[in-house]
């Protein structure tokens, strides 16, 4: 009784697929260790991705500049939200790498031009890195960590918005809530992005401390939409 004759397009699959089941279980344990999230998911070990950063690369808007932002969101009865962000200090980015400090800092790591490194600049300026048609042609960089380095690229939120005005006329004053397609919340693992130990000048970062000093919220909304993950209560026994 003769063996049953296997074709050579079969084979070939074969090898094919178990060539690609090597691969992939070599390079898993292999993950180069600069390439992991700063936070890790305690139950199950995975590395944590933050949601609203996932959001921003899915997201089919271009970044259109914190200019374009001003002309909503800088208006009394809004909160004045364009002036409260011009005076922290993610507006001020890119004076910070020019700063005499900062040119100290940079000196020590070897870097004779802060404002133009990029090690420097993918966390000092909004959309860094990102593919030319992803930015509108008005916008400026120069104006460092704007608005949507924390809410995503806006021309969508801005189509949107205009379009809905034209059919309703809402008053200013009103608070309307924008659906998170449109304009994703922030998360703690975005600030994690950058303010982490690869920084040199990284302090220990309090996600809940830095909300309170970056708020800036509608005079209409009485809670805000982000908060600090909860921290676990520890019993203490009295001995």
């Amino acid at each position: 009784m003769g063996y049953p004759r296997i074709s050579k397009v079969a084979i070939g699959w074969t090898l094919a697929l178990a060539t690609v089941i090597f691969w992939q279980s070599s390079t898993a344990a292999q993950e180069p260790a600069e390439t992991q999230d700063p936070v890790v998911t305690p139950a199950t070990g995975k590395k944590a991705e933050s949601a609203a950063l996932k959001a921003f690369a899915l997201s089919k808007s271009v970044y259109v500049g914190a200019t374009k932002c001003k002309s909503c969101h800088n208006k009394e009865v809004k909160g004045l939200i364009y002036d409260k962000w011009s005076k922290l200090g993610h507006a001020k980015s890119i004076e910070v790498l020019t700063s005499e400090k900062g040119l100290a800092v940079a000196k020590e790591l070897g870097i004779k031009k802060p404002a133009e490194a990029p090690e420097c600049l993918k966390c000092h300026v909004t959309a860094f890195g990102e593919k030319k048609e992803r930015l509108h042609k008005r916008f400026k960089p120069n104006l460092g960590v704007q608005c949507e380095s924390c809410h995503g690229p806006g021309s969508q939120h801005v189509k949107v918005r205009l379009a809905a005005a034209k059919v309703e006329k809402v008053p200013e004053e009103v608070l309307q809530e924008i659906p998170a397609d449109e304009a994703p919340l922030p998360d703690q693992l975005l600030c994690l992005s950058c303010h982490n130990e690869e920084s040199p000048t990284y302090k220990k970062f309090d996600f809940g401390e830095r909300l309170e000093k970056i708020r800036h919220l509608h005079p209409q909304r009485e809670k805000p939409r982000v908060l600090p993950p909860k921290k676990k209560k520890v019993d203490v026994i009295e001995g």
